[in-house]
């Protein structure tokens, strides 16, 4: 795996031994990133669940202001922070080590995001998860895009704005824009 595109394109990853995850593909993150076009730009942008933050790395290296990491395993965090390292982007990074759907809320309320990406173990149902953020996005005053990465026919019961197949995996967007008031 490689950075694709950006100020570390073509920067090598590495990826823990023994950890149990599935990388997002090379070819997945081009289309994303393809599919957000200039959104990344300037950005606050949040790698959930991110491995070795092959996602949120992208998108640093695609101009996005900040990124804030989210992990729990011990290893893939190690193989995170020396992505961040050798790429050269960690000064724009946060790293922090948790469950998403239990820091998740205290994370938005320091730095509400412009795009939030879910990559969740396949097993893993993100429905509330999701909820949960775009309900953050609604209460905040921001607009916000949340890209949940998942099993092809494994996809949760919410309406998407906008769907996209790669084989076995699907991205599904979910555009959330900020409640008005009544008037």
């Amino acid at each position: 795996m490689r950075v694709i595109a950006g100020t570390a394109r073509s920067i090598r990853l590495v990826f823990p031994r023994g950890a149990s995850m599935r990388p997002t593909s090379d070819m997945v993150r081009e289309a994303l990133f393809a599919s957000l076009g200039g959104r990344t730009i300037d950005a606050h942008f949040a790698d959930l669940y991110a491995g070795s933050g092959s996602v949120g790395i992208e998108a640093l290296s695609r101009g996005a202001a900040s990124c804030t990491f989210v992990e729990q395993d011990t290893r893939c965090l190690e193989a995170l922070r020396a992505n961040l390292a050798n790429t050269g982007l960690a000064e724009r990074a946060q790293v922090v080590r948790g469950d998403c759907r239990r820091v998740a809320p205290r994370l938005w309320a320091q730095q509400p995001w412009d795009i939030v990406f879910l990559d969740p173990p396949y097993r893993e149902d993100a429905t509330a998860l999701v909820r949960q953020l775009l309900d953050l996005a609604a209460t905040s005053g921001r607009s916000c895009l949340i890209v949940l990465q998942c099993e092809r026919g494994k996809e949760p019961p919410l309406p998407a704005h906008r769907e996209k197949r790669y084989g076995g995996t699907m991205l599904l967007f979910y555009e959330c824009e900020p409640m008005r008031p009544a008037s």
